[in-house]
């Protein structure tokens, strides 16, 4: 299994458009409750662009996750 900086290495790699900080925290925020176990809480006010960026990065961290789950099974 990939590490939680692995996985985000692989996904924000420089051939790819930019993303905001608040989207990386929520990619990040589900691997790490996905391979660490830790809860996902997001510091940003709920309605605020921040907060729905956070929300979108958290989207992409599952579907990274489905896609290591994936690889993992061969």
């Amino acid at each position: 299994m990939k590490s939680v900086d692995e996985l985000m290495k692989k996904a924000f790699d420089n051939r790819r458009d930019p993303r905001s900080a608040e989207y990386k925290a929520g990619v990040m925020a589900v691997l790490e409750f996905r391979i660490n176990k830790r809860k996902i809480t997001s510091p940003y006010t709920p309605g605020t662009a921040q907060a729905d960026a956070f929300a979108a990065g958290i989207e992409e961290g599952h579907s990274i996750w489905k896609g290591q789950e994936s690889e993992a099974k061969g």
